[in-house]
Formats: structure tokens, C-alpha cells, sequence
């Protein structure tokens, strides 16, 4: 056996007994209180409300949890303006997904439409 096969005998042991020792060891809660900041306030939690907007290659589209089908932009206006009613205009933020089929002219008018609103948004083209 060569000089290495020592080492890493001698670190196998060295390891087993390290962990024999911890494993046996009783360790006791301790009193030590971690520091809290009194320089900067905690920031308020902000629950944000995610409503998907789908872009059909048609211009219909999809919204909400339940996949309801919209056929104009107006419609779309009524229905966000029930969620800023339902939720707050800061909580919401639009999530507006098109298939790369779809004319982005559909995709477009949505986003500006949340402009108008003073909506947050985000845009997702699924390319496949």
C-alpha cells in the first residue's frame, strides 16, 4: 500500500471518530437571542394577485382561474375592473399569454390596454 492509501485511511478514521463524537455529544439549547434591526422597518407584505390572460389565435380570450372566454377588448376592461374592485389595483399584476400562431396585434392590444388601466404586466409567448 502506498503513501496515498495511508492518507485516506487515516482520514477515514479521523472521519468516524469526528462523527462518533458529535453523535454521542449532547448539545444544550442555547440563551443567545439573535440581533433585530432597529434601524429599518419591516417592510409590509404585499400578496400579489396573478390574472392570466390568454391570447387566442382567433383574438378571443382567456381569463381567470376558471378559463372564462372573452370576444372584445371591452369585455376585458369590465372584467379587470372587477378584480381591481375585488382585490386593489397594486395587489394585481396581468399575465398575458400568446401562442407564437396568434397575430401579435391581439397580444399588443392587451398589454396596451393594462398600460391604460395602470396595471402591472408580464408577456409570455409559448413558442411551441
Amino acid at each position: 500500500m502506498g503513501q496515498a492509501g495511508y492518507i485516506l485511511r487515516f482520514v477515514d478514521i479521523v472521519l468516524i471518530l469526528l462523527f462518533g463524537m458529535i453523535s454521542v455529544s449532547r448539545i444544550d439549547p442555547s440563551d443567545i437571542q439573535p440581533p433585530e434591526s432597529t434601524e429599518t422597518p419591516d417592510k409590509p407584505i404585499v400578496r400579489e394577485r396573478v390574472l392570466f390572460v390568454g391570447v387566442q389565435t382567433n383574438g378571443t380570450l382567456q381569463v381567470g382561474e376558471e378559463n372564462r372566454t372573452l370576444h372584445s377588448l371591452p369585455e376585458l376592461t369590465g372584467f379587470l375592473r372587477e378584480k381591481i374592485d375585488q382585490f386593489g389595483r397594486p395587489s394585481l399584476k396581468v399575465r398575458v399569454r400568446s401562442s407564437h400562431r396568434a397575430p401579435m396585434q391581439y397580444l399588443m392590444q392587451v398589454a396596451a390596454l393594462c398600460d391604460e388601466m395602470g396595471l402591472r404586466k408580464s408577456i409570455e409567448v409559448e413558442t411551441k
